[in-house]
């Protein structure tokens, strides 16, 4: 396409060319260094609608290809207006209104689409980043989402002999709302440049990401943005405001553009007790399909396990109490009586330890207990199963063939007696004397419901969750000031609501949560920690929570476990001495951050920093680290390198300039501490 056709936008460190003849986006361009993005139209615009058609179920619409717009200026504000949209299939009745408007942070996309036909219209795709370049060479171009990486070039791939079916093999969904797509928020390029979208819009709707390769043999990729809003006739979809920029180095930019939006619109609010604690622990009193571990009556000697406050455990989490998922929630009798609850509960509140009862009923039982409209319905009409029968004695533990005593039904918070059920359960709970409660899968599930009883938009069980995990929360801080409500799947949208996350993650794995945590670095995501002391080591370096479960779902006591008994009251003393960084700092992953021979995370306040450094081997080695504050845009001037070791004590204490390399002695499993302050800390 010749530039002279093309409508130019300006953008902080880039332009943006736009194709008035289709609405497409031709350029995306970085100014130094110089990059290009998009380097030409497909032709394609930024919209496009599924339109099912009887006789032609995946006919869709798309801007560009299916109709020309209307082009406005207005103050700044490119409006592209689309009166008729018509494939070979079909003249579609939609008004399409599309606009781009430059801001201090970047470009402002929104979209707005009226239907004026007579048949619903059950996604929209919006926006779409078409003709993406391989930034840095197919190895090194990455699709960065809050907890996940995408290499497009290396993970969408397919031989030119592969005739796997309908090309599945190029492209990827990725749902919003669980682990992967943590905020709606990516950033395409590779550690040097990157485009940044994100969304500006507080909606817990169900929506994901299409990363596809248009053609195995050409080395481009299209990200879509889906979202699934069922737009009836007479009625608008407003997208929201979406914000594009470009930025020169590697997705820190881009996150800290969102964090600037993020962090006011969903503020952490959890206990300080939690926000300062080094953990909380886990335990089961049963496994499923097996002989209890421990009777309920049992449970205060676990709590006192963790009373000392020298170790840092905040509570203690409960699991497979219950009988089964979903509703009553009632205590396993194998375990004891509810009057055995009831006194447990208050031995362990006696002994200065709130309990956090773990429940399970977004999952909901296949019986004559279930009320119909408490389900999840798919677009066939059909409840949605899935089955977590497992247990210690099976082979393989999990899935097993042979027998489903635990089959189980997606309920749904898009129906009010769902919500009031749960609600009720944990007045009820609450009563018994719980402090907490702890929720299993807190996320709208990935497709839309579609429950002709359901009290809201197909859409919107995120949203009805939220409203859901807001009263609870109210209940639970009634009940007691300083309990709290946590859960699985967290998100940015969930940050003002859950007080920690409880998920199924180690500490090696949250590497992958860097973004997350880059913009969120108050909220406290879990890591588990089992016996071996290297989990507790990478976790505190990560900053954080430390769910300290040793034998994992058996339940060994902390007693039969002294070396990591040992590692957790040093790692709890080290917290408090650097707290700061931790309840009112900034993590920043290894932005500015050169580490040899060693894992290592840093943190600043103020000017401050903190770098953690751990050796999670089997052997010792000669670490070294370097750091560059001005990567941050902070000035460069001269501090003291202070490093501590485990046992707190400071084992150097160094004048030195950025830059300095800053070298260590790690033992086997080992960690230090080493703060780069004008003043030494004083000793705690």
């Amino acid at each position: 396409m010749r530039q002279a056709t093309m409508t130019w936008i300006d953008i902080p460190a880039g332009r943006i060319g736009v194709d008035p003849e289709s609405g497409a986006v031709a350029m995306v361009r970085l100014t130094e260094p110089k990059t290009h993005f998009v380097r030409s139209s497909t032709g394609r615009g930024l919209l496009r609608l599924a339109v099912p058609l009887p006789d032609y179920p995946s006919h869709f619409i798309e801007t560009g290809i299916h109709g020309r717009p209307e082009v406005e200026h207005d103050d700044g504000t490119l409006q592209l207006t689309y009166r008729e949209l018509a494939s070979k299939h079909h003249r579609a009745a939609l008004h399409v209104e599309i606009t781009f408007t430059p801001a201090d942070d970047g470009l402002v996309l929104r979209a707005r689409v009226h239907n004026a036909g007579s048949e619903r219209v059950p996604q929209v795709l919006f926006p779409r980043l078409l003709g993406l370049e391989p930034i840095g060479g197919t190895s090194r171009a990455r699709l960065q989402l809050g907890r996940r990486r995408i290499l497009p070039f290396q993970e969408l791939r397919m031989r030119p002999d592969d005739a796997w079916w309908l090309d599945r093999g190029l492209q990827t969904y990725v749902p919003y709302g669980a682990i992967d797509f943590a905020m709606k928020w990516l950033d395409y390029g590779d550690s040097s440049r990157g485009l940044t979208l994100y969304s500006r819009d507080p909606r817990y709707t169900t929506q994901g990401l299409v990363v596809a390769r248009p053609d195995r043999g050409v080395d481009r990729v299209d990200i879509h943005w889906a979202h699934y809003p069922f737009i009836e006739p007479g009625t608008t979809w407003d997208s929201g405001d979406y914000v594009l920029l470009v930025h020169p180095g590697d997705w820190y930019a881009g996150a800290r553009a969102y964090r600037s939006f993020a962090a006011a619109r969903y503020p952490y609010r959890a206990p300080r007790r939690i926000q300062e604690a080094l953990g909380i622990r886990s335990v089961w009193p049963a496994v499923r399909n097996a002989p209890p571990t421990f009777p309920i009556d049992e449970l205060p000697e676990y709590a006192a396990e963790i009373a000392d406050p020298d170790l840092g455990l905040a509570e203690l989490c409960v699991w497979h109490w219950w009988v089964r998922n979903g509703y009553p929630i009632v205590l396993d009798p194998r375990l004891g009586t509810e009057d055995d609850l009831r006194n447990a509960l208050r031995r362990c509140r006696e002994a200065g330890v709130p309990v956090s009862l773990f429940v399970s009923h977004h999952l909901v039982r296949n019986g004559p207990e279930t009320d119909a409209e408490w389900l999840h319905l798919d677009a066939t009409g059909q409840a949605v199963t899935s089955d977590w029968t497992y247990g210690p004695g099976f082979l393989p533990v999990f899935p097993v063939a042979f027998l489903g005593t635990h089959t189980m039904t997606r309920g749904s918070a898009l129906s009010s007696g769902w919500r009031e059920t749960g609600l009720q359960a944990y007045r009820r709970l609450l009563d018994l004397g719980a402090t907490s409660i702890c929720f299993d899968q807190f996320s709208a599930w990935p497709e839309p419901n579609l429950n002709p009883t359901a009290d809201g938009r197909p859409d919107e069980e995120g949203e009805r969750l939220l409203a859901f995990g807001n009263r609870a929360r109210a209940l639970i801080r009634t009940a007691s000031p300083g309990g709290t409500f946590s859960g699985e799947h967290v998100t940015d949208v969930k940050v003002p609501v859950l007080d920690y996350s409880w998920e199924w993650c180690s500490a090696h794995q949250l590497a992958d949560a860097a973004p997350f945590r880059y913009v969120f670095p108050q909220f406290r995501l879990n890591a588990n920690v089992n016996e071996h002391s290297r989990g507790a080591l990478l976790a505190f370096m990560e900053g954080a929570l430390l769910n300290v479960m040793p034998g994992s779902m058996h339940s060994r006591r902390l007693a039969d476990c002294p070396e990591l008994l040992a590692v957790l009251r040093k790692l709890a003393r080290l917290r408090r001495r650097f707290l700061r960084y931790f309840t009112a700092g900034q993590f920043r992953f290894l932005e500015g951050l050169r580490a040899h021979a060693c894992a290592a995370r840093l943190y600043t306040h103020g000017d401050d920093v903190l770098v953690i450094t751990a050796n999670p081997t089997d052997r010792p080695v000669e670490a070294a680290i370097e750091v560059d504050p001005t990567v941050w845009g902070r000035s460069s001037r001269p501090t003291i390198a202070t490093v501590y070791d485990l046992d707190s004590r400071v084992v150097d204490a160094t004048p030195v300039e950025p830059g300095t390399t800053v070298r260590m002695s790690l033992t086997a499993d080992d960690l230090r501490v080493v703060e780069f302050a004008r003043r030494q800390e004083p000793a705690a």
